[in-house]
C-alpha cells in the first residue's frame, strides 16, 4: 500500500508540467511572449498607420502646390491668348492682299465686291483698293471713280491720294499729281512711304 502511494505521487509529479501547460498555469513566458508579439505588432501597425498619414499630408501639400502651378499656368496661358487675340485683329482685306501680292488684280477686284466694310473708314479702304485693282487691270475710268469716292469719305486717305496721283500720271495730268503730292505732304509731316512713292513716280514721268 505504501508502495502504491509513492507510485501515485511520482506519477502526479511527472504529469504536473503537462497538466500545467494544458490548464494555462506556468504560461507566463508564453503570455509575455504573446503580449510582446502583440505589442510589437501593434507598434508596427501604429508605425505603418503613422506612415500613411505622413504620405497623405505630403500628398495634400504636393496636390496643393500642383494646383497652384496649374492655376498659374492656366492664367498665364489665358493672358497669352488674350494678347494674341488683340495682336491678330481680323482684317477683311487679308485675302485681297494675298491676291494682289500674286498680281491677280482682276480676281482681287472681284473678291473686293463681296467684302463687307462695316465702318466708313473700312469703306474708304475698300474703295481705294477697288480703284487700285481696277487701275492695275487697265480700267482707268473705273479707278478714277473709286478713288474719288474714297476721298469723299476720307479726304485725308493718304493711299488713295497717292494712287490717284499715279493715275493722273498715267493719264498725263502731271499737275494734278503734284497737287496730290502737296496734299500728302500737308497730312504727313514725317517721312511716309506714300510721299516718297509719288515723288519718285513724278520724277520718272518728268524724265
Amino acid at each position: 500500500m505504501k508502495k502504491l502511494h509513492v507510485l501515485c505521487i511520482s506519477v502526479l509529479l511527472t504529469a504536473h508540467p503537462a497538466i500545467a501547460a494544458m490548464t494555462g498555469g506556468g504560461g507566463g513566458g508564453s503570455s509575455s511572449s504573446t503580449n510582446t508579439s502583440s505589442s510589437s505588432s501593434s507598434a508596427s501597425s501604429s508605425g505603418s498607420s503613422g506612415s500613411p498619414s505622413n504620405s497623405v499630408s505630403s500628398d495634400n501639400t504636393s496636390a496643393s502646390s500642383s494646383g497652384t502651378s496649374s492655376y498659374s499656368s492656366s492664367q498665364s496661358s489665358s493672358y497669352g491668348t488674350k494678347k494674341k487675340k488683340k495682336k491678330n485683329v481680323f482684317d477683311p482685306f487679308d485675302h485681297v492682299y494675298g491676291l494682289i501680292r500674286l498680281e491677280k488684280f482682276a480676281e482681287a477686284h472681284q473678291s473686293l465686291k463681296y467684302v463687307n466694310a462695316p465702318t466708313p473708314s473700312k469703306q474708304a479702304d475698300k474703295l481705294n483698293l477697288l480703284g487700285f485693282t481696277a487701275r492695275k487691270s487697265g480700267d482707268l475710268s473705273s479707278a478714277a471713280t473709286y478713288y474719288s469716292k474714297a476721298l469723299e469719305i476720307n479726304p485725308k486717305h493718304i493711299q488713295a491720294l497717292e494712287y490717284q496721283g499715279e493715275l493722273y500720271l498715267q493719264l498725263g495730268e502731271i499737275e494734278k499729281a503734284k497737287q496730290n503730292l502737296e496734299k500728302i505732304k500737308q497730312i504727313c509731316w514725317l517721312i511716309c512711304k506714300e510721299k516718297k512713292m509719288l515723288e519718285k513716280a513724278i520724277e520718272v514721268a518728268l524724265n
